[in-house]
Protein backbone atom coordinates (compact mmCIF):
# COMPACT_ATOMS: atom_id res chain seq x y z
CA UNK A 1 0.00 0.00 0.00
CA UNK A 2 3.72 2.22 -0.53
CA UNK A 3 2.04 3.53 -3.29
CA UNK A 4 -1.72 4.18 -2.50
CA UNK A 5 -3.34 6.69 0.10
CA UNK A 6 -5.69 4.88 2.98
CA UNK A 7 -8.26 6.63 4.07
CA UNK A 8 -8.83 7.09 7.74
CA UNK A 9 -12.86 6.59 9.31
CA UNK A 10 -12.74 10.30 9.83
CA UNK A 11 -11.91 10.60 6.09
CA UNK A 12 -14.20 7.88 4.91
CA UNK A 13 -17.13 10.08 6.82
CA UNK A 14 -16.45 13.07 5.09
CA UNK A 15 -16.62 11.63 1.48
CA UNK A 16 -19.80 8.85 2.35
CA UNK A 17 -21.31 10.27 5.42
CA UNK A 18 -24.03 7.57 5.33
CA UNK A 19 -20.87 5.32 6.52
CA UNK A 20 -20.74 7.04 9.72
CA UNK A 21 -24.43 6.60 10.37
CA UNK A 22 -24.84 5.59 14.49
CA UNK A 23 -28.16 4.54 14.34
CA UNK A 24 -30.67 2.82 11.01
CA UNK A 25 -33.05 5.28 9.83
CA UNK A 26 -35.99 5.98 11.55
CA UNK A 27 -39.19 3.77 11.52
CA UNK A 28 -37.32 0.63 10.70
CA UNK A 29 -38.70 -2.86 12.18
CA UNK A 30 -37.67 -3.26 15.64
CA UNK A 31 -36.66 -6.79 14.20
CA UNK A 32 -33.97 -4.92 12.10
CA UNK A 33 -30.48 -5.19 13.27
CA UNK A 34 -28.15 -2.07 13.13
CA UNK A 35 -24.28 -2.94 12.01
CA UNK A 36 -22.27 0.32 11.69
CA UNK A 37 -20.64 0.35 7.93
CA UNK A 38 -17.19 1.53 10.34
CA UNK A 39 -17.46 -1.74 12.06
CA UNK A 40 -16.93 -3.92 8.61
CA UNK A 41 -14.50 -0.99 7.47
CA UNK A 42 -12.43 -1.70 10.67
CA UNK A 43 -12.89 -5.82 10.31
CA UNK A 44 -11.27 -5.56 6.83
CA UNK A 45 -8.62 -3.00 7.60
CA UNK A 46 -7.58 -5.19 10.39
CA UNK A 47 -7.32 -8.17 7.63
CA UNK A 48 -5.11 -6.61 5.45
CA UNK A 49 -8.05 -4.50 3.52
CA UNK A 50 -7.30 -0.99 3.52
CA UNK A 51 -9.65 2.17 2.21
CA UNK A 52 -8.90 4.24 -0.29
CA UNK A 53 -11.94 5.09 -1.89
CA UNK A 54 -15.46 6.33 -0.16
CA UNK A 55 -18.33 7.61 -1.93
CA UNK A 56 -22.43 7.39 -1.72
CA UNK A 57 -25.55 8.07 -3.52
CA UNK A 58 -27.95 11.03 -3.92
CA UNK A 59 -31.17 11.03 -2.11
CA UNK A 60 -34.64 12.54 -3.26
CA UNK A 61 -36.22 11.84 0.22
CA UNK A 62 -34.53 14.24 2.69
CA UNK A 63 -35.40 11.62 5.78
CA UNK A 64 -32.90 9.05 4.20
CA UNK A 65 -30.22 11.38 3.98
CA UNK A 66 -27.40 10.12 5.99
CA UNK A 67 -28.40 6.57 5.41
CA UNK A 68 -28.44 6.01 2.29
CA UNK A 69 -26.49 3.64 0.04
CA UNK A 70 -22.49 4.12 0.16
CA UNK A 71 -19.77 2.44 -1.40
CA UNK A 72 -15.89 1.81 -0.18
CA UNK A 73 -13.00 0.37 -2.09
CA UNK A 74 -10.44 -1.81 -0.50
CA UNK A 75 -7.12 -2.86 -1.34
CA UNK A 76 -4.75 -5.26 -0.30
CA UNK A 77 -0.73 -5.92 -0.84
CA UNK A 78 0.18 -8.85 -3.06
CA UNK A 79 -2.85 -8.41 -5.22
CA UNK A 80 -1.59 -6.48 -8.34
CA UNK A 81 -1.00 -7.89 -11.69
CA UNK A 82 0.13 -6.81 -15.29
CA UNK A 83 -1.80 -3.42 -15.12
CA UNK A 84 -4.44 -4.92 -13.05
CA UNK A 85 -5.21 -4.79 -9.45
CA UNK A 86 -7.55 -7.16 -7.87
CA UNK A 87 -9.56 -4.94 -5.07
CA UNK A 88 -12.84 -5.42 -2.58
CA UNK A 89 -15.85 -3.52 -2.67
CA UNK A 90 -17.75 -3.00 0.23
CA UNK A 91 -21.38 -1.83 -0.82
CA UNK A 92 -23.77 -1.20 2.26
CA UNK A 93 -26.91 1.29 3.82
CA UNK A 94 -29.01 1.97 6.81
CA UNK A 95 -32.12 2.14 5.19
CA UNK A 96 -32.85 -0.99 4.81
CA UNK A 97 -32.11 -0.75 1.48
CA UNK A 98 -29.35 -3.69 1.28
CA UNK A 99 -27.43 -5.91 3.01
CA UNK A 100 -23.32 -5.35 3.01
CA UNK A 101 -22.02 -6.67 -0.15
CA UNK A 102 -18.60 -7.49 -0.84
CA UNK A 103 -17.63 -7.76 -4.57
CA UNK A 104 -14.20 -8.15 -6.25
CA UNK A 105 -13.30 -5.37 -8.61
CA UNK A 106 -10.69 -5.58 -11.02
CA UNK A 107 -8.71 -1.69 -10.96
CA UNK A 108 -7.52 -1.00 -14.15
CA UNK A 109 -4.45 1.55 -13.87
CA UNK A 110 -4.05 2.96 -16.82
CA UNK A 111 -7.57 4.70 -16.86
CA UNK A 112 -8.12 4.48 -13.09
CA UNK A 113 -11.21 2.78 -13.82
CA UNK A 114 -12.62 -0.69 -11.48
CA UNK A 115 -14.62 -3.05 -13.11
CA UNK A 116 -16.60 -5.50 -10.88
CA UNK A 117 -16.62 -9.19 -11.61
CA UNK A 118 -20.14 -10.98 -11.47
CA UNK A 119 -18.41 -14.42 -10.88
CA UNK A 120 -20.58 -15.74 -7.88
CA UNK A 121 -16.73 -16.74 -6.29
CA UNK A 122 -16.40 -13.20 -6.04
CA UNK A 123 -19.28 -11.44 -4.61
CA UNK A 124 -20.57 -12.34 -0.82
CA UNK A 125 -24.02 -10.88 0.91
CA UNK A 126 -24.35 -10.37 4.83
CA UNK A 127 -27.68 -9.43 6.24
CA UNK A 128 -27.33 -7.63 9.05
CA UNK A 129 -29.53 -9.53 11.20
CA UNK A 130 -27.10 -12.32 12.47
CA UNK A 131 -24.18 -10.75 11.23
CA UNK A 132 -20.84 -12.86 11.88
CA UNK A 133 -17.96 -10.96 12.25
CA UNK A 134 -15.83 -14.17 11.54
CA UNK A 135 -18.22 -15.47 8.08
CA UNK A 136 -17.61 -11.65 7.01
CA UNK A 137 -13.78 -11.92 7.68
CA UNK A 138 -13.90 -15.54 5.99
CA UNK A 139 -15.43 -13.70 2.46
CA UNK A 140 -12.96 -11.31 1.96
CA UNK A 141 -10.57 -13.95 2.22
CA UNK A 142 -12.28 -15.48 -0.13
CA UNK A 143 -11.65 -12.43 -2.43
CA UNK A 144 -8.31 -12.19 -1.51
CA UNK A 145 -7.37 -16.40 -3.21
CA UNK A 146 -9.34 -15.60 -5.87
CA UNK A 147 -7.44 -13.39 -6.98
CA UNK A 148 -5.34 -15.71 -9.43
CA UNK A 149 -8.24 -16.98 -11.18
CA UNK A 150 -9.54 -13.74 -11.92
CA UNK A 151 -6.00 -12.62 -13.04
CA UNK A 152 -6.21 -16.30 -15.01
CA UNK A 153 -9.72 -15.18 -16.49
CA UNK A 154 -7.98 -11.04 -17.47
CA UNK A 155 -5.45 -13.11 -19.30
CA UNK A 156 -6.94 -15.37 -21.18
CA UNK A 157 -9.24 -12.68 -22.04
CA UNK A 158 -6.34 -10.78 -23.31
CA UNK A 159 -5.51 -12.97 -25.95
CA UNK A 160 -8.96 -13.49 -27.72
CA UNK A 161 -9.19 -12.01 -30.92
CA UNK A 162 -12.14 -10.01 -31.63
CA UNK A 163 -13.71 -9.39 -35.20
CA UNK A 164 -15.24 -6.17 -36.42
CA UNK A 165 -18.06 -7.83 -36.12
CA UNK A 166 -17.85 -9.75 -32.92
CA UNK A 167 -17.09 -6.26 -31.53
CA UNK A 168 -20.31 -4.75 -33.22
CA UNK A 169 -22.65 -7.62 -31.04
CA UNK A 170 -20.53 -6.69 -27.94
CA UNK A 171 -21.47 -2.99 -28.38
CA UNK A 172 -24.93 -3.81 -29.32
CA UNK A 173 -25.40 -5.67 -26.30
CA UNK A 174 -23.78 -4.05 -23.86
CA UNK A 175 -25.99 -0.51 -25.79
CA UNK A 176 -29.02 -3.15 -24.98
CA UNK A 177 -27.86 -3.17 -21.14
CA UNK A 178 -27.61 0.38 -21.28
CA UNK A 179 -30.91 1.79 -22.54
CA UNK A 180 -34.42 0.19 -21.73
CA UNK A 181 -35.65 1.45 -25.10
CA UNK A 182 -32.22 1.20 -27.74
CA UNK A 183 -33.99 2.86 -30.81
CA UNK A 184 -34.65 5.73 -28.73
CA UNK A 185 -31.33 6.00 -27.29
CA UNK A 186 -28.81 9.67 -28.01
CA UNK A 187 -25.96 7.43 -29.40
CA UNK A 188 -25.34 4.16 -31.52
CA UNK A 189 -23.56 0.63 -30.00
CA UNK A 190 -20.80 1.94 -32.47
CA UNK A 191 -20.04 4.90 -30.49
CA UNK A 192 -19.48 2.62 -27.27
CA UNK A 193 -16.17 1.21 -29.01
CA UNK A 194 -14.68 4.55 -29.24
CA UNK A 195 -11.21 4.38 -27.80
CA UNK A 196 -10.05 6.83 -24.84
CA UNK A 197 -6.21 6.42 -24.79
CA UNK A 198 -3.77 4.98 -27.40
CA UNK A 199 -3.32 2.35 -25.08
CA UNK A 200 -7.06 0.98 -25.96
CA UNK A 201 -6.40 0.53 -29.75
CA UNK A 202 -6.57 -3.15 -29.23
CA UNK A 203 -9.14 -5.96 -30.71
CA UNK A 204 -8.77 -8.27 -27.75
CA UNK A 205 -11.76 -9.03 -26.04
CA UNK A 206 -10.51 -7.47 -22.74
CA UNK A 207 -9.18 -4.00 -24.19
CA UNK A 208 -12.89 -4.24 -26.25
CA UNK A 209 -14.52 -4.82 -22.56
CA UNK A 210 -13.00 -1.64 -21.07
CA UNK A 211 -13.57 0.13 -23.85
CA UNK A 212 -17.00 -0.29 -23.44
CA UNK A 213 -17.61 -0.18 -19.81
CA UNK A 214 -15.23 3.24 -19.54
CA UNK A 215 -17.51 4.55 -21.80
CA UNK A 216 -21.08 3.52 -20.21
CA UNK A 217 -19.90 4.53 -16.77
CA UNK A 218 -18.32 7.35 -17.11
CA UNK A 219 -20.16 9.18 -20.38
CA UNK A 220 -19.45 11.85 -22.45
CA UNK A 221 -20.28 10.36 -25.97
CA UNK A 222 -22.04 12.59 -28.32
CA UNK A 223 -25.48 11.86 -29.19
CA UNK A 224 -28.59 13.19 -30.17
CA UNK A 225 -32.02 13.01 -28.32
CA UNK A 226 -35.96 14.37 -29.49
CA UNK A 227 -36.88 16.94 -27.80
CA UNK A 228 -40.91 17.66 -26.96
CA UNK A 229 -41.03 19.50 -29.97
CA UNK A 230 -39.87 16.60 -31.81
CA UNK A 231 -36.95 18.55 -32.95
CA UNK A 232 -33.24 16.50 -32.48
CA UNK A 233 -31.10 18.36 -30.40
CA UNK A 234 -27.39 17.53 -29.71
CA UNK A 235 -26.28 16.06 -25.98
CA UNK A 236 -24.11 14.20 -24.05
CA UNK A 237 -24.05 11.03 -22.30
CA UNK A 238 -23.88 11.31 -18.46
CA UNK A 239 -21.56 9.48 -16.23
CA UNK A 240 -23.57 6.56 -14.24
CA UNK A 241 -23.50 8.09 -10.45
CA UNK A 242 -26.16 6.19 -8.84
CA UNK A 243 -24.52 3.25 -6.97
CA UNK A 244 -26.79 0.69 -7.67
CA UNK A 245 -27.17 0.73 -11.47
CA UNK A 246 -23.54 1.16 -11.41
CA UNK A 247 -22.82 -2.10 -9.59
CA UNK A 248 -25.55 -3.78 -11.90
CA UNK A 249 -24.32 -2.58 -15.26
CA UNK A 250 -20.48 -3.33 -13.98
CA UNK A 251 -21.47 -6.94 -13.26
CA UNK A 252 -23.74 -7.44 -16.35
CA UNK A 253 -20.89 -6.39 -18.45
CA UNK A 254 -18.83 -8.63 -16.91
CA UNK A 255 -21.09 -11.21 -17.01
CA UNK A 256 -21.48 -10.68 -20.91
CA UNK A 257 -17.75 -10.59 -21.50
CA UNK A 258 -17.25 -14.20 -19.91
CA UNK A 259 -19.99 -15.14 -21.70
CA UNK A 260 -18.28 -14.12 -24.73
CA UNK A 261 -14.80 -15.47 -23.91
CA UNK A 262 -17.01 -19.15 -23.58
CA UNK A 263 -18.16 -18.61 -27.08
CA UNK A 264 -14.86 -17.72 -28.82
CA UNK A 265 -13.18 -20.51 -26.41
CA UNK A 266 -15.86 -22.95 -28.17
CA UNK A 267 -15.36 -21.58 -31.66
CA UNK A 268 -11.74 -21.84 -31.08
CA UNK A 269 -11.86 -25.81 -29.56
CA UNK A 270 -14.30 -26.81 -32.99
CA UNK A 271 -11.80 -25.27 -34.94
CA UNK A 272 -8.72 -27.46 -33.92
CA UNK A 273 -11.45 -30.17 -34.05
CA UNK A 274 -11.65 -29.73 -37.88
CA UNK A 275 -8.71 -29.38 -38.43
Amino acid sequence: MNTLKTLSNDHIISLAPAAGALEPIHGVSPRYSFVPTLTAVDLLRDAGWFPIHAEQSTVRKAKREGYQRHLIRFAKNGLSFAGERVDLVLYNSHDCGCAFKLIASVWRQVCSNGLMVSSEFANFSHKHIGFSPDDFIHSAGEIASAAGTIAERVDEMKIIEMTPDERGVFAQAAHSLMYDEPEQAPVQPNQLLDERRYDDKGKDLWTTFNVIQENVMRGGLKGLTRGGNGRLRRTTTRPVKALDRNIKLNQALWFLTEKMAELKNVEGDLSTVSA
